[in-house]
């Protein structure tokens, strides 16, 4: 190990202290790593990470100014490197989210968009040596009729198609393409779906912007400090019945701007999630807690909404800095969840983010139960596996839902608090990811039935299509539309949004398939139609609460989704 390795080791020990000489031995360390010249990409790296803890998690305002100030030479040394340090230090580089990095990644149809709109310097296609199949069939589509037999050349990449194509014209490939694409007749889904079958490679360079897990900051109340060891256990119901604390008062420029932040950091890692993707800066929502903790929530553009549930996507800062992210399903009172705490913040306060994270969804969303899917713990996911994220889960408060999953854990469990340096087997750990993870909140009213799983209920609804109208949607939709007339009478409002109706219409074909809904009371019937009302509303908050509260449609719900085989 050399001399500058053992430094930066140092620092990374001493960041996860505190109290007592700790500050002074963060401070030794700090200014000793602020010496080296970072030439190398590991090194640059691993001091990187150990930067951002410290920042994160600062026991003085001299210490995270410095590591602050230590980020920004960092970034400046990664220039260094892209730009002249070589091939094999560039593209050691890649994927790792620092600043001066590149990421390359097949980004979906909206991000696409989006760097070509918002940052049309810094994201291109990767052409070069990538086949040219699926584009050339696209352009069938895009070019006139009189080009086509340009096509049927032999180009040998895409690089050489593109260029055959585009001549001179300015701008970049990628925007080329996209322009080419919005030739098409048919609505924007269409578009959407035909780049996206493509998967073509974007290199995206973000250079100094802000998008970067070196340079991204985001919304925050006041600096937390930390003089005291960090919190690796948390109270959770404590927390849970916690309130929030007032929405922060954001401009419009500040909600677009943690919108390119969040969508930013997660593609310099070559990632994306379908709700910050489709999310718009309108539907932004930031929750200043405690300890530094800020997370903000993504809603999905109002078209791009699922017709039952809601996924709404977050993003964790602490202190400012991105360290976490993920997303929730809400429903009737569930919600499906999962957390990734960034690799640079592991070992820190990651039980209380979730905490918090799920403090922010039980009191937006009307949420008494949480489940989470076996992929966050493994199944399919390696670094779950072997990471042992079970058991974070299980720590929690979170049971497997199935009896003999749920028995096999407790046994594994009681090794792991006698075993002193047991460690699970990979087998056991995998045996134990054939079944999502559930934590029903102690003071949630009785609910003697299972939760009504979306997933069901789409199915339920496609399988009375099948069996009620042969398989004819349009009848189906215009024999649900009048049910609903007749038995909740016309629409609450006269305002209606485009999105708004298509919302409207997907969750009457879910209401009119409730065969005693005529029956109900005038008060569960109003219930029922003002949920209809508020599913098609910009916010969908009240929806939300809305199917939490109505005791009667969950327990129709249930009925429907255990028809489907729920």
């Amino acid at each position: 190990m050399t001399a500058s390795n053992e430094l930066v080791d140092r620092l990374q020990a001493a960041a996860r202290l505190f109290a007592g000489e700790r500050t002074m031995e963060k401070a030794a360390a700090l200014a000793a790593c602020a010496r080296l010249e970072l030439r190398e990409p590991a090194e640059l790296l691993a001091y990187h990470d150990a930067l951002l803890f410290l920042a994160a998690y600062p026991e003085s305002a001299a210490l995270r100014s410095g590591a602050l100030r230590e980020l920004r030479r960092v970034a400046g040394a990664a220039r260094t490197l892209a730009r002249g340090g070589g091939a094999r230090r560039k593209r050691a580089l890649d994927g790792s989210g620092v600043a001066w990095s590149e990421s390359c990644y097949a980004f979906s149809w909206r991000i696409a968009r989006w760097l070509n709109r918002s940052f049309p310097a810094h994201a291109e296609l990767e052409a070069d040596g990538v086949d040219a199949s699926g584009v050339r069939q696209l352009l069938q589509l895009c070019l006139p009729r009189i080009e086509l037999e340009r096509l049927d050349e032999p180009h040998t990449d895409l690089a050489a198609l593109l260029g055959a194509l585009r001549g001179t014209s300015p701008g970049s490939n990628l925007g080329w393409l996209l322009h080419s694409l919005d030739r098409l007749p048919g609505g924007e889904a269409i578009r959407e779906h035909l780049y996206d079958a493509l998967e073509v490679p974007v290199r995206f360079a973000p250079r100094s912007a802000p998008l970067t897990r070196t340079l991204a900051r985001g919304p925050t109340g006041p600096i937390f400090y930390h003089r005291s060891a960090l919190e690796h256990e948390v109270e959770l119901e404590a927390l849970l019945e916690a309130p929030l604390p007032a929405r922060m008062r954001l401009t419009a420029g500040e909600r677009a701007r943690v919108l390119d932040s969040a969508r930013g950091v997660l593609a310099t890692l070559g990632r994306e999630t379908d709700t910050i993707s489709f999310a718009w800066p309108a539907g932004v929502r930031a929750f200043a807690l405690e300890r530094g903790v800020t997370v903000v929530l993504y809603a999905a553009l109002p078209e791009k909404r699922f017709p039952i549930d809601t996924h709404v996507g977050f993003m964790l800062f602490k202190n400012g800095l991105p360290a976490a992210y993920g997303g929730g399903w809400p429903f009737a009172g569930s919600c499906r969840i999962g957390i990734n705490v960034f690799p640079a913040f592991r070992g820190g306060e990651s039980a209380r983010w979730f905490a918090e994270v799920m403090r922010v969804y039980r009191m937006r969303f009307a949420v008494e139960r949480f489940v989470v899917e076996p992929y966050q713990f493994g199944a399919g996911n390696p670094e779950g596996l072997r990471s042992g994220a079970f058991w974070f889960y299980y720590r929690l408060g979170f049971r497997p839902v199935e009896t003999r999953a749920a028995r096999l854990a407790a046994e594994e469990f009681a090794r792991i608090r006698t075993g002193r340096g047991y460690r699970t087997p990979l087998a056991t750990m995998r045996a134990l990811t054939r079944c999502d993870l559930a934590l029903r909140l102690p003071w949630a009213a009785p609910w003697p039935h299972p939760w009504p799983e979306p997933y069901h209920l789409s199915i339920a609804v496609s399988n009375r299509i099948a069996r009620e109208f042969d398989g004819n949607r349009e009848l189906a939709q215009r024999a649900a539309m009048r049910r609903l007339r007749t038995v909740l009478g016309p629409r609450q409002t006269t305002r209606h949004s485009p999105a708004g109706d298509q919302a409207y219409a997907g969750l009457a074909l879910l209401f009119a398939g409730i065969a005693d809904l005529g029956r109900w009371s005038a008060a569960d019937k109003r219930a029922c139609a003002a949920l209809l009302e508020a599913k098609s509303a910009e916010d969908e908050g009240a929806y939300l609460r809305g199917t939490q509260r109505h005791q009667r449609l969950r327990r129709a719900l249930m009925a429907l989704a255990e028809s489907a085989g729920g």
